[in-house]
């Protein structure tokens, strides 16, 4: 007389712990990041303008050799 209800499902086991990290990975992962940290200071010595961007007049005319 069992067939109208079923059993209750076991629910899924938990996740495995992620693994710690070594001493051995955790130097390539700190010069990685000094690289990283290089690279962001490289760019941003590129960067000519402020937040408002060019607050000078465009220059539209262009300036030709046919008419001097």
């Amino acid at each position: 007389m069992g067939g109208v209800f079923s059993k209750p499902k076991a629910p899924p086991p938990p996740p495995p712990p992620p693994p710690t990290p070594s001493p051995a990975d955790a130097a390539p992962a700190a010069a990685d990041a000094r690289r990283q940290a290089g690279k962001r200071y490289g760019r941003k010595q590129t960067i000519l303008t402020g937040g408002a961007g060019v607050e000078d007049e465009a220059q539209i005319v262009k300036k030709t050799l046919l008419g001097a």
